[in-house]
């Protein structure tokens, strides 16, 4: 089973797999598409197609490389993610372009995923430029973005273009299905995942993911005051920084590998201080990612609420939820309001990569969303 198999719904990450085979290696990739779409699991393949001993140019998937590189503990292929609102020009400049002047240390190739990449301000942009226009013969780039006209045309012109596409319900289904998820299961995280298969297996396999979905679902009816409404965000921030303590735990295992990996010589005080730096952005970017997969469950329920209201539980995405979810749209909050309640929370989910203190963040909403759509007395009385 190779690295692709995961993606073997997306038609673009199969052409893309039939190129890395063929020895077709651009020096700089360019995947495009909205979330969703599998930008960040593609990319991840294709590393490791490029560095895999046992069937290079394909992957294996089972080798210590593949698998090493799939965790993101491979010396050889930097992630490199934004820094609050922006890659700075900095990270370029001082981690992007010396390391890419370097040789690999264990594998094939170097590479270095850039997500966001509409997120590199324009001196940013501008200083990856010469290293895309010189690129060693053994650095692979890979840039991955929503948003395709914020990348400088200059950036565009030197990458091969992939775009990528959401996967369809029924093909999720169906992958899920023969991966052995329940048929009950595999509806429900194809609903909730609108398209993006990485999440909808997260969603139908690991307990974990389930279990903090349906904690976040459960917030809204929690939120019958503004004084809950600051006990519900103590809950919620508390979750997300479990999952941090955790991946803390998952960085220092890493660093014990790459130290085994390694030992003491060329560039290794360089990796680890890289290490180092990515660590700390990764857990930053962590925190932001679970508050934001809070605030899309509870938008989605709102949304659900609207969907019912409007004529049929056909088009919901909580569809384990239906009865809850008619009892709030036989109650007495306005359209407007839960409208307003889902806009609140996808501008919250926008603004935590701005605001230096998240926690605040999340409480004024979560007391904006408590006057906005306070539950029916019912089903607050049964919580």
């Amino acid at each position: 089973m190779s690295v692709w198999h995961p993606l073997e719904a997306s038609r673009a990450a199969a052409g893309l797999a039939r190129q890395i085979a063929a020895g077709e290696v651009a020096h700089a990739w360019l995947l495009l598409g909205p979330a969703g779409s599998g930008k960040r699991p593609t990319a991840v393949a294709l590393a490791a197609a490029l560095n895999c001993p046992v069937n290079r140019g394909v992957g294996c998937g089972e080798c210590s490389s593949c698998a090493r590189i799939q965790r993101g503990r491979y010396p050889d292929v930097h992630h490199v993610v934004p820094e609050g609102p922006l890659i700075p020009v900095d990270i370029i400049r001082e981690v992007i372009i010396p390391e890419a002047s370097r040789s690999p240390f264990e594998g094939h190739f170097k590479v270095f995923i850039i997500e966001e990449a509409d997120r590199m301000n324009d001196p940013a942009q501008n200083a990856l430029l010469k290293t895309l226009e010189e690129p060693q013969p053994d650095t692979v780039f890979v840039l991955i973005s929503d948003n395709e006209e914020e990348v400088l045309e200059t950036i565009r012109s030197r990458c091969r273009i992939v775009r990528m596409e959401p996967v369809s319900e029924g093909r999720i289904v169906q992958l899920l299905s023969e991966a052995g998820v329940s048929d009950d299961r595999a509806l429900l995280a194809a609903r909730l995942s609108e398209g993006d298969f990485e999440r909808a297996r997260a969603l139908g396999s690991d307990p974990q993911v389930a279990e903090r979905r349906m904690f976040w679902v459960s917030l809204p009816k929690q939120l019958r005051s503004p004084l809950d409404a600051l006990d519900v965000a103590t809950q919620l921030i508390d979750v997300a920084r479990s999952v941090v303590k955790e991946r803390e735990q998952s960085q220092k295992e890493e660093v014990v590998e790459l130290a085994e990996a390694m030992g003491e010589g060329r560039g290794t005080a360089t990796a680890r201080t890289t290490l180092a730096k990515r660590h700390k952005r990764e857990l930053r970017r962590l925190e932001e990612e679970i508050l934001g997969e809070a605030l899309t469950s509870i938008a989605s329920f709102y949304r659900d609420v609207l969907t019912v209201r409007s004529g049929g539980t056909e088009a919901a995405a909580n569809i384990d939820l239906l009865d809850e979810i008619e009892w709030w749209a036989t109650g007495g909050v306005e359209d407007r309001n839960l409208v307003s309640a889902m806009e609140r929370c996808v501008v919250a989910r926008a603004g935590l990569i701005r605001n230096a203190n998240v926690a605040l963040a999340i409480e004024a909403t979560l007391i904006e969303l408590s006057a906005l759509v306070p539950p029916p007395a019912a089903v607050g009385a049964g919580a």
